[in-house]
């Protein structure tokens, strides 16, 4: 065969598999909803038409004798029979795959959980994977919003509670006032005004956590010892504990200096005083410590009360926490709130760029720390 015929084959043979790719290419796009099978069957066809196509052309152009061109068509159409039926089966298998894969999307859609099993084709495989991931982390998302919205509604439940019980006082107190009832006026005014000063305390804690929630609590910012603020925050309730009958100890080592909010950081030391205060018993201690570690201010606070249960640490700063029966009712009521001291402290800390944790000491006792970026 010359140079010519060669080329002339090759491209005759190049037209013919266009050709049927071309048609085969329209028919996947007419039937786009058919099977996976149907797809595969039908790209095997169309490579077994280009074959048999190339095959009768060349069969021509060599001027093979009539009984070699009929081996040679029968060789090419076995062949492709053969071919078919290999795709239909492993298509069947590719197609179960698929059904797996709708499956599991349709259980994704349904909640049904999602397990991830082997499959033939690696695609699929990680396909069904990352479905039984997604199914998982979607459970995890809703379960935290569902346990969220249960704080949210245990929260709003104990701060009407919590403004009930002092707006009831005021309300019988001041109408014991208008009737003349009152045997000492006075006291019964210096009750009054300790019930405000519960409520204004419990709303400026309420609008502390929806500016924290918000992102929008703003901080005046000075260079400061954060030994200092916990030292006057111990002094301020040193008389409180000696009237509990509590020991009240301090300790801080090194500058301690940190770029924060004095106020703010203030806050959040009395919020924890008050917190250890609230729940260690007559004759017990608290140890607030300040110390810096690896280019942080540590601020420790442990107190002689019975700890945290072991489910409850993790959600010790949440908003409208109060604990287990381990750490509740208060035996001291200091705050007033409605368990959102510790909440308090935790955003505090975030914004200064810090954080807060709580761990439950070896002897007994809880011991919460504020850990604050050191000033350069």
């Amino acid at each position: 065969m010359s140079g010519t015929d060669l080329l002339l084959v090759v491209a005759v043979s190049a037209a013919i598999a266009a050709a049927v790719g071309f048609v085969a290419w329209l028919l996947l796009r007419r039937f786009a909803w058919a099977p996976i099978v149907v797809h595969l069957v039908t790209v095997v066809v169309a490579a077994v038409a280009s074959v048999v196509g190339g095959v009768l052309v060349a069969t021509q152009a060599m001027y093979l004798s009539d009984h070699d061109a009929q081996i040679a068509l029968v060789i090419a159409v076995t062949s492709g029979v053969v071919a078919i039926l290999t795709a239909s089966i492993l298509g069947a298998e590719i197609a179960r795959a698929a059904r797996v894969l709708r499956a599991a999307a349709e259980d994704l859609g349904r909640g049904v959980p999602v397990e991830s099993r082997p499959l033939p084709i690696g695609e699929f495989r990680a396909v069904l994977d990352e479905l039984a991931a997604s199914d998982a982390r979607i459970r995890a998302a809703r379960e935290e919003v569902e346990r969220q919205e249960q704080a949210r509604r245990e929260l709003v439940t104990r701060v009407a509670h919590d403004l009930r019980v002092p707006l009831a006082g005021i309300r019988a107190q001041a109408e014991a006032l208008q009737d003349g009832l009152a045997p000492d006026p006075d006291r019964y005014l210096a009750r009054i005004g300790s019930q405000v000063d519960r409520l204004d305390a419990l709303v400026a804690d309420l609008f502390a956590v929806s500016q924290i929630d918000a992102g929008s609590l703003r901080l005046r910012t000075d260079r400061l010892s954060l030994a200092d603020v916990a030292s006057d925050a111990v002094a301020e309730l040193r008389g409180l504990a000696d009237g509990a009958g509590v020991a009240l100890e301090f300790a801080a080592s090194g500058a301690a200096t940190v770029d924060g909010d004095a106020v703010q950081l203030g806050r959040a030391v009395t919020n924890l005083l008050a917190n250890a205060l609230q729940h260690t018993p007559s004759g017990g201690r608290i140890a607030v410590a300040v110390d810096e570690l690896d280019g942080h201010v540590r601020l420790t606070v442990a107190d002689g009360g019975p700890g945290f249960a072991r489910d409850d640490l993790e959600h010790a700063f949440e908003a409208g926490w109060r604990g287990s029966d381990a750490r509740s009712p208060h035996r001291l009521d200091v705050s007033g709130g409605a368990g959102l001291g510790l909440a308090i402290v935790r955003g505090i800390a975030r914004a200064h760029g810090g954080d807060a944790a709580a761990a439950n000491a070896p002897d007994g006792g809880a011991v919460l720390t504020v850990t604050l970026p050191r000033a350069a």
